[in-house]
């Protein structure tokens, strides 16, 4: 399985936004894979290099608390749209 997913909502929200997006936007697979393995549920998830939140994302659909850093707030601000009840740019990934 490749890690880094190409072809998404994600992108194409981005693109319709006409934001530059997160060069690295991993499969939500790779992400629960090993929050999975290596937590327990309600651990806290800290992802230093947030990019496209898809950890995040993935951390709270496992219930899970979870926190992020980031220098660039454009990604951030970016990556808000996921937790949007009308938005399905991530909920949609295979």
């Amino acid at each position: 399985m490749p890690i880094l997913n190409t072809n998404t909502a994600y992108l194409r929200h981005w693109k319709t936004a006409k934001i530059r997006p997160h060069p690295a936007h991993f499969y939500q697979r790779f992400a629960e894979l090993f929050i999975k393995f290596l937590t327990d549920e309600g651990h806290m998830i800290l992802d230093p290099f947030v990019g496209s939140n898809t950890t995040g994302f993935v951390a709270q659909t496992l219930q899970h608390q979870w926190i992020y850093f980031k220098i660039n707030d454009d990604y951030v601000m970016g990556s808000r749209d996921c937790f949007s009840q009308d938005s399905d740019y991530l909920k949609t990934e295979q």
